[in-house]
């Protein structure tokens, strides 16, 4: 620990132990730098205090504070009103976190503040307004989803072209987001689109692109050997989202050659679950498809286990944490050329379909799922592959990474306030 650097506010709207995603994001950041031994006190929502409060009495964090931002229980119901909603109980909670973490800044004079969730680009963060070295991100944000696929979102498409447009008017009005790129000592993003994006707005220095990371208790400690099988074992893993777009997966399958025996196997739910039935009938998968719903997220590692090859088709994604998963647990993987999966995933461990029309981007998937099929050697060789990239991508590894790279070199130029760069355009 450097000894000019002793105490980090971490935000994170999103934190809660023992899971994915946004959630696992917000907790591996705070828990795992304060055992590097900062003093670490994070904000974040109440939805995860007891869960929170059950880690820390089962473990020991002597250098870690949660502080709850509490928001009005009919903002919360706001949270669940769509998109609009969710946009605006972020916005309100950010400006709420930003006045606690004043009243905190007075009392401890923090070193370092760094805003970890949400990872979007264009929400934002109020916290530059401290005026403390300040770090923001990993950010995605700069990814929009292909027109020529909108028919993989149904009724939904609509509200994914408003998603853009208010993306677009939060980059140029949201203070939180134009000021954070502007005034960050740092802003990590995780992905090309969203570099382009951030050097859009008059921001060129300082932006490094950084990967999130997978739980070190989640990755096996050695590579999964699998033994020869007739079949082959597909696995789709992720929320039921319209722009995950599973069933641009199942309609990739349905064109792999009816006479291979492959499998696919779906965990997750969520609102396009209640096509499922629709999509199995209309692409004739009743035989080829096994949609077991909702697990836990430790669960999960047993189907990992079981699985020959990961397939997902996401049509609009930062970075997907369900591929490092994958990755860990020895699986090659199947996805597209497109956004974070075509950054995580190379030649050496999965096949990358290009985008471009509907019946050739399903008929390229099914071709791969064919190659994984026949090519047992080299798909062998991909899932030991993508097994060492995993290991490489722990969040231990990373937060020493960050912090020695990033947060040193903050505290030591010259506080957030005069960090000045281009003006946004």
């Amino acid at each position: 620990m450097t000894r000019f650097m002793k105490k980090i506010l971490i935000s994170a709207y999103a934190c809660i132990p023992n899971r994915g995603s946004e959630e696992g994001n917000g907790w591996h950041y705070s828990s795992l730098i304060s055992q590097q031994g900062y003093r670490v006190w994070c904000l974040t929502r109440d939805i995860g205090q007891n869960s929170i409060e059950q880690k820390m009495a089962e473990s020991q964090y002597p250098n870690l504070t949660f502080v709850y931002v509490k928001m009005p229980r009919w903002l919360d119901k706001a949270y669940y009103k769509g998109l609009l909603g969710l946009y605006f109980h972020y916005l309100y909670w950010q400006w709420r976190a930003y006045k606690v973490a004043q009243r905190l800044d007075q009392r401890h004079q923090f070193d370092l503040v760094h805003h970890v969730s949400y990872t979007s680009l264009q929400l934002g963060s109020f916290l530059y307004k401290l005026k403390r070295p300040f770090i923001y991100g990993p950010v995605g944000g700069g990814q929009e989803a292909p027109k020529v696929m909108r028919r993989y979102f149904r009724d939904y498409w609509v509200k994914e072209r408003m998603r853009s447009v208010v993306s677009k008017l939060m980059l140029m009005f949201n203070p939180g987001c134009y000021q954070s790129v502007r005034r960050a000592n740092f802003v990590l993003v995780w992905n090309e689109d969203t570099r382009r994006l951030v050097h859009s707005l008059g921001r060129q220095k300082a932006v490094k692109k950084e990967f999130g990371g997978v739980s070190k208790s989640f990755v096996p400690s050695e590579p999964i050997l699998r033994s020869p099988q007739d079949s082959l074992k597909l696995i789709w893993v992720g929320r039921l989202m319209p722009r995950k777009a599973l069933e641009l997966t199942l309609h990739g399958l349905s064109k792999v050659d009816p006479k291979l025996p492959v499998h696919l196997t779906v965990l997750g739910d969520g609102e396009m679950g209640k096509y499922m039935p629709e999509y199995i009938a209309r692409y004739n998968l009743a035989n080829r498809v096994t949609w077991v719903g909702r697990v836990d997220y430790e669960q999960v590692k047993a189907f990992y286990r079981k699985a020959d090859v990961f397939i997902f088709t996401s049509l609009r994604d930062t970075g997907p944490a369900q591929l490092m998963e994958a990755m860990s647990y020895t699986l090659p993987v199947v996805t597209l050329n497109l956004h974070g999966q075509a950054e995580i995933i190379n030649d050496s461990t999965g096949i990358r379909v290009p985008v471009t029309t509907p019946e050739v981007v399903t008929d390229q998937l099914a071709k791969a799922i064919e190659w994984m099929y026949h090519h047992e050697a080299e798909r062998l060789e991909m899932g030991l592959n993508a097994y060492y990239f995993a290991q490489q991508q722990v969040w231990e590894v990373k937060i020493k990474h960050i912090i020695q790279t990033y947060y040193i070199a903050a505290v030591r130029q010259k506080t957030s306030a005069s960090v000045d760069y281009e003006p946004i355009r």
